[in-house]
């Protein structure tokens, strides 16, 4: 193998293949990027075995092959390398990389060594705003769970139903649920629940590169994302996660006892405010009485803060406590200059949205002591 390609180009490919290297696998093969020229065209693809990532560069091939480089090491040469253009030429179990009078040689691996545990066909795909999938994934992903134990939790469930998209995430203590109207729907309904690491990956990628739609293909067993952009396209493909996701629909109250809706701004700066105090898992305490809401935190040891609210309030007085974090997310996802805020009872979930009803938030209450 052997090409000549831009080192700025290449520099920034590299930098997305990074997000897709391994860091902990016994494979050692898994901490490079594949390296794969052909047909005026540089292929590089990394992956953990869950999350693969592929990115494509034109460019100038001289001789066809393929090479696995270590991802690290060549990343830092290429990005220090003088001039403008780079050299690459691989042998059996090395890889030469050459500009100017510099001139590397990184040992390497064999090609046949790197798994390809993922498809890149997107013949079956549709089109995907880029900013409606930005929005609601920024909306939804902050509720999915990040402790593996529970694998099915650290997904968001998808679902696309006519002009609707329809994303869905709970770790058990709050839950998120975010629809969107699509202008290029796909024909068939799709249904899948993709780890919200792959979805946080497309995001951030969607978010720095071009304009056009997100081309998403559901599979048996894996979702796909491509993004254009004029220096070459990147695919993003994840394994989906096997099993039931909870059926959160039971957990939405259909009824409530007590609704108010508070000024957004206003309430959040005083929620952080409060809960600087509400340390080692004391609840943030809302106190609701005759047009007043006092938010209070106390931690054992440490001191204890309150705030009070003029709020239009004039149901039967109230306490209830939440994980304070959790509620600021929730509070933080809604666009409007209102927030509404309906509760049941204080043992009973409350329920977070905007006026459009496109976001709803859940969030469990905290047991409170005296």
């Amino acid at each position: 193998m052997k090409l000549t390609c831009d080192r700025s180009a290449l520099v920034d490919k590299l930098a997305i293949l990074a997000r897709g290297v391994s860091t902990r696998s016994a494979l050692p093969v898994l901490s490079g990027i594949l390296l794969q020229a052909s047909e005026g065209r540089l292929d590089l693809f990394s992956t953990d075995m869950e999350l693969s990532i592929k990115a494509s560069l034109a460019t100038a091939i001289d001789r066809e092959g393929d090479i696995v480089v270590p991802a690290r090491l060549f990343t830092d040469v290429v990005r220090n390398l003088p001039g403008e253009e780079v050299v690459i030429e691989a042998g059996e179990a090395a890889v030469k990389v050459t500009a100017g009078r510099a001139e590397f040689s990184l040992n390497a691996w064999s090609a046949s060594d790197f798994p390809q545990t993922s498809t890149f066909d997107t013949s079956e795909s549709f089109g995907m705003g880029r900013e409606p999938f930005i929005e609601t994934l920024t909306k939804v992903g902050r509720a999915a769970s990040r402790d593996e134990t529970r694998p099915i939790l650290t997904g968001v469930l998808m679902t696309i139903l006519g002009d609707t998209l329809k994303m869905v995430a709970t770790d058990s203590y709050r839950l998120a649920v975010k629809e969107t109207k699509l202008e290029n729907a796909p024909k068939t309904e799709v249904q899948a629940i993709v780890p919200v690491k792959a979805l946080g990956e497309v995001a951030r990628l969607a978010a720095s590169m071009g304009d056009g739609d997100i081309e998403v293909a559901i599979g048996e067993n894996q979702a796909l994302f491509k993004l254009g952009d004029p220096a070459g396209d990147v695919w993003v493909a994840s394994r989906l996660i096997d099993g039931q996701f909870p059926n959160y629909k039971q957990l939405l109250p259909d009824s409530f006892d007590h609704e108010v809706t508070l000024a957004k701004d206003e309430f959040m700066a005083a929620a952080r405010r409060v809960s600087l105090l509400a340390q080692k898992n004391a609840p943030l305490r809302l106190s609701f009485a005759e047009h007043k809401l006092t938010m209070k935190a106390l931690t054992q040891d440490v001191g204890q803060a309150e705030e009070t609210l003029d709020v239009e309030f004039g149901g039967e007085a109230f306490e209830i406590g939440f994980n304070p974090a959790y509620l600021i997310d929730g509070i933080d996802a809604i666009d409007d200059a209102g927030v509404l805020l309906r509760f049941t009872s204080p043992l009973r979930p409350g329920l977070i949205h905007g006026s459009d009803g496109g976001f709803v938030y859940l969030i469990m209450p905290i047991r409170l002591g005296n």
